[in-house]
């Protein structure tokens, strides 16, 4: 009974495991000493009015910080330190960013993602998923933040044809049916096009 009693233990520890947030667990600092950049990621604002029974934003910031936490290349800091130094009066993609330097001291990059568009845009009996993020990053380590980068990253994903289209109602976000759907595959693609592109600016900036 014993040994029945510790399998069904590691069963339900790896089961649990598998089914958790990635999480990163890169230092701060290199073997060699050296500091990694360190990244705060805000949680992704949806201005969409999609019609879906989970939260777009919820469902795309743990897809991205996945994508980030696997990179050996930078610190991620908690997303909810950040979302508690913010109110609901900031805007992060104002012009005026000086309002960003004191209250991230901890941090050397923000990076800040608003979903501006999520449509499905039928065309000849095939229907695209079509979706733009907008995306900033603002370089705080120095004494007046700089927007290093602001640009919307676009994708269009073929997701059914015809009447074969998947319900979303019910085939819904963290189930297995979901992530292999194409819904899910658009979602991840977006978020590894975002990943990459945070990653790819970040290293640029922290190398000069």
């Amino acid at each position: 009974m014993r040994y029945i009693a510790i399998a069904i233990l590691l069963l339900v520890t790896f089961v649990s495991c598998n089914n958790s947030t990635t999480t990163s667990t890169v230092s701060k600092f290199y073997d060699d000493g050296r500091s990694r950049p360190v990244v705060a990621l805000s949680t992704v604002i949806d201005s969409t009015s999609y019609d879906i029974p989970w939260s777009l934003s919820e469902e795309l910031t743990h897809l991205i910080k996945n994508q980030l936490s696997t990179n050996k290349n930078l610190f991620l800091s908690p997303t909810a330190e950040m979302e508690s130094c913010l109110t609901n009066s900031d805007n992060p993609f104002d012009i005026d960013v000086t309002w960003m330097k004191d209250r991230f001291e901890q941090n050397e990059f923000l990076v800040f993602l608003e979903l501006i568009n999520h449509n499905e845009i039928s065309k000849d009996a095939i229907t695209n998923l079509d979706m733009s993020l907008r995306l900033r990053i603002v370089d705080v380590r120095g004494k007046n933040p700089i927007v290093i980068l602001q640009e919307t990253v676009n994708d269009n994903y073929y997701i059914a044809k015809g009447t074969i289209k998947e319900d979303y109602q019910n085939t819904t976000w963290g189930s297995a049916e979901y992530a292999n759907s194409r819904m899910g595959m658009a979602h991840n693609q977006l978020a590894k096009e975002v990943a990459s592109r945070i990653s790819d600016y970040i290293a640029l900036s922290k190398s000069r």
